[in-house]
C-alpha cells in the first residue's frame, strides 16, 4: 500500500494570475475608459466596453475564489490518495464536501500526462475520466510514481 498527499501546499500560488488579471479587468476600464475601433469605425463605446471587461474580471475573481475555497477544504482534510494492490482511493470535492472515491486498478485503460496543463488524466474502461493535478502532488516525481503504480510498472 502506498499513500500520496493530495492537497495544494500553497493556496494562492496557482491562482495569483487569475486574481491579478481579474482585478486589472475591473480597474483599467474604470480608471481609463476606452472604446473599440476598427480604423475610424467605432465598434463599441467606452461604457459597453467597460461593462464587458468588468463582467469578465468578476468572473475571473469568482473562479479564483472557488479554486482557493476547494484548496482550503482539501488542505483542511489533509487529503491522501491510497494505492492498494487492487484499488485506488482518492479525494474529490462534491457539493462542498470532500468525498473519498474508489476505483479498481484493473479498470485503468490509459493514463496521459500533459506538461502544459500539469494534469494527469486517467481513463477507465467504463469511459470515465479522472483528473489529478500536479500542484496537489507537490512534485512531478510523486505524480510519475503514482502514474507508474496505476499502470502496474
Amino acid at each position: 500500500m502506498k499513500t500520496f498527499d493530495y492537497y495544494p501546499k500553497s493556496v494562492l500560488k496557482g491562482n495569483i494570475t487569475e486574481i491579478v488579471a481579474g482585478i486589472a479587468l475591473i480597474v483599467v476600464p474604470i480608471v481609463y475608459p476606452f472604446g473599440l475601433r476598427i480604423g475610424s469605425t467605432r465598434i463599441l463605446g467606452p461604457t459597453p466596453t467597460a461593462v464587458i471587461l468588468i463582467i469578465a474580471g468578476l468572473y475571473l475573481l469568482y473562479l479564483a475564489y472557488s479554486h482557493v475555497r476547494e484548496a482550503k477544504m482539501m488542505s483542511a482534510k489533509s487529503c491522501q490518495i491510497t494505492v492498494d494492490d487492487t484499488k485506488v482511493t482518492y479525494p474529490k470535492i462534491r457539493k462542498g464536501n470532500v468525498e473519498m472515491i474508489t476505483f479498481n486498478r484493473a479498470d485503468v485503460s490509459e493514463t496521459n500526462y500533459t506538461n502544459d496543463d500539469g494534469i494527469l488524466t486517467v481513463k477507465l474502461k467504463n469511459g470515465d475520466e479522472i483528473f489529478f493535478e500536479l500542484e496537489n502532488f507537490g512534485s512531478i516525481e510523486l505524480l510519475r510514481e503514482f502514474d507508474n503504480l496505476l499502470r502496474g510498472e
